[in-house]
């Protein structure tokens, strides 16, 4: 397969930074660009950025000029309190762009809690926004501004025309692995028909390159043929849960991820935990299920069932209005 899903360069101007997202290796992925100002793609939740920061620290580069949100999901915007607090101690403002739809989903964020009804979402202000067709000039390199709903209202993908790159966050699905294509429709906004016009357009695009935010650079062979594999894996997944609702099993988890892995053919990586704290958490719950004769969970196995089946079947429900 070509893709690199490892933290580093990528291209002369774009390096891949791995945010950690819930405390895992490589299943978040924010962009640092660099020309004569720099733009960081996304920023991550509120409880991996200060990761963020060193990490931008450490590659000489926070903060960064200008930040520019994909969609107003919190796991790509709920970082910038931290990141803008950090800024500012270094007397630094950083420029903080996005979608002329986000505008009111990022000032009031309580409909994040259809992800966790007790987690605590911050409502973001203070945002440029920009639409279809604009331009984000960096001095030396142009970023130019995509709509790109189905996945959420108010996303957007940016094309590096120097590089021929193309960011497109989440709205074509999370390829976590040479084989772990998850499909987009995640909670409250997922759009089908959306989806299909903003796949259409990416697809169109002279790109060489796609920068996904669940995770990686993929390039060559992989990236023009990734805009079908999205659709078709998109078309297969929808099956399974129309099926599942049918026979009133949308609710059974365990029979969900049966289904997918069966039919999807979904094989996750070996996921590293990155925090001590959930190496122990982990220890402990597998402990128990080996005294009691079960199989121990790994990583992938929590993440599907805890997150991706869950999101999936909001995105669902909500778009059936179930």
């Amino acid at each position: 397969m070509t893709a690199i899903r490892q933290p580093g360069k990528i291209n002369e101007n774009t390096t891949l930074i791995d945010f950690g997202m819930l405390g895992v290796a490589g299943i978040g992925s924010l962009y640092l660009i660099e020309s004569k100002e720099t733009l960081l793609v996304d920023c991550g939740t509120r409880s991996d950025a200060p990761r963020i920061v060193r990490t931008l620290r450490k590659l000489n580069s926070f903060p960064p000029d200008n930040l520019v949100l994909t969609h107003s999901h919190f796991d790509h915007c709920q970082g910038i309190h931290h990141i803008r607090r950090e800024a500012e101690k270094e007397r630094k403002r950083i420029n903080v762009i996005a979608s002329e739809k986000a505008i009111p989903l990022l000032e009031d964020q309580s409909w994040q809690r259809v992800f966790n009804p007790k987690g605590h979402y911050e409502e973001i202000r203070n945002v440029n926004p920009v639409k279809e067709g604009d331009i984000i000039d960096l001095d030396g390199l142009t970023l130019k501004v995509l709509d790109a709903p189905g996945h959420s209202k108010d996303h957007i993908a940016l094309f590096d025309e120097k590089n021929k790159n193309l960011f497109v966050g989440d709205s074509i699905g999370l390829k976590l692995g040479d084989n772990a294509y998850v499909p987009p429709f995640m909670p409250p906004f997922w759009d089908t028909d959306a989806f299909y016009a903003s796949v259409k357009k990416l697809s169109h695009i002279d790109y060489e390159g796609i920068c996904l935010a669940h995770f990686g650079f993929i390039y060559g062979e992989e990236a023009k043929n990734i805009f079908d594999e999205a659709v078709a894996t998109f078309e297969r997944a929808w099956k399974i849960f129309e099926s599942a609702e049918e026979l009133r099993k949308l609710d059974d988890t365990n029979y969900i991820i049966k289904t997918i892995k069966k039919e999807l053919k979904i094989a996750f990586p070996d996921f590293q935990l990155l925090k001590s704290n959930l190496k122990f958490l982990l220890g402990m719950m597998n402990l128990g299920r080996r005294l009691t004769g079960k199989k121990p969970y790994t990583v992938s196995e929590i993440l599907l069932r805890n997150y991706v089946i869950k999101w999936l079947v909001q995105g669902y429900k909500i778009y059936k209005n179930m």
